[in-house]
């Protein structure tokens, strides 16, 4: 006999928890895709036809923005639950916006979103029956289509009205004492809050293999901190770079010696200008802030002491006072 088949993840399968849907991680961007559902149907109904029903220009958003397939978001039957109990939360809280167009889009996407739960699949997926609605919050949307009596707002009457009235002679509301008493669970949204953890941002001892992302970020941002604190911290003394001085010196010594042999020194000369220019226009930026600004001097002494090697005899002793 074969078992029945079932929603829940197999071994090995990854699950999302009840908790991801009362978290910050699913209540805030589903807050901002409803806004932005919102400001879509603002558009669409301003510039639909006369003989168009707000209604149907919604549905026709609802399903050109892909709200129709959020039903298959997740198909575990716990975690599923608590899915469609916030999801309907976000869209019904709307109803105690002051904006009318954001209520009504509220209450059109409660509708829709609990009118289309899958109800033939196979294996089934698990479905709610009644919506948790505060008392006071239930009173709002009984009296939402009077308030559009605006003449902009008019069309949106009647079809606020046979959706609301279709879901209260329904039955789908299972009323809850005041918003103000937090009869509702959670008691507020987001439940779960991301908080950031200095500890777990500490480097582990490096693996065999190749790391995976999450070691990655946190590789990268230690060495974001480090970077910071090194920037912050006070100057300390340093060693003179052996090597990188080594290699400039070796650089240095063969270019003059093929600008010696080929007699053209003139490409020297210009580069003293110019780093003497440029060194020139900095003093006077940090003396214009008030800061100090050293070695010029120097510099021009080198420039001008006759030596065609100017700055590049830096090291060598070119340009010291005395």
């Amino acid at each position: 006999m074969q078992p029945t088949p079932s929603p829940s993840a197999g071994r090995g399968d990854a699950v999302l928890q009840p908790a991801y849907f009362t978290s910050v991680l699913y209540v805030q961007p589903l807050r901002d895709d409803i806004s932005t559902l919102t400001e879509d149907f603002r558009t669409q109904f301003a510039q639909r036809d006369a003989t168009t029903s707000p209604f149907s220009v919604f549905r026709q958003l609802w399903v050109l923005k892909g709200w129709k397939w959020l039903h298959f978001k997740v198909f575990d039957d716990r975690a599923r639950q608590t899915f469609l109990l916030v999801t309907l939360r976000l869209f019904l809280e709307r109803i105690g916006n002051d904006d009318p167009l954001s209520r009504v889009v509220g209450v059109f996407g409660a509708y829709t979103f609990y009118y289309t739960q899958p109800c033939v699949a196979g294996p089934p997926l698990g479905r709610i029956n009644h919506i948790p609605l505060p008392i006071d919050r239930f009173a709002q949307l009984t009296r939402l289509s009077d308030e559009l009596i605006s003449e902009e707002l008019e069309p949106l009457r009647e079809p606020v009205l046979f959706v609301t009235r279709t879901m209260i002679q329904d039955q789908i509301f299972y009323l809850l004492p005041s918003s103000e008493s937090g009869a509702e669970n959670p008691r507020a949204l987001p439940r779960e809050v991301l908080v950031a953890d200095p500890a777990a941002m500490e480097i582990e001892p490096r693996k065999r293999g190749r790391p995976s992302k999450r070691e990655k970020a946190k590789r990268a941002q230690a060495a974001l901190a480090e970077l910071d604190r090194l920037l912050d911290s006070p100057s300390a003394e340093t060693t003179i770079p052996e090597d990188s001085l080594w290699s400039y010196s070796r650089d240095k010594s063969e270019l003059m010696a093929v600008l010696e042999g080929s007699g053209d020194m003139e490409g020297v000369r210009q580069a003293n200008a110019i780093i003497l220019e440029r060194m020139r226009e900095a003093q006077a930026a940090s003396v214009e802030v008030g800061g100090e600004y050293v070695g010029v001097g120097r510099v021009e002494r080198a420039v001008g002491d006759g030596n065609v090697v100017g700055v590049f005899g830096l090291l060598e002793g070119a340009g010291r006072e005395g």
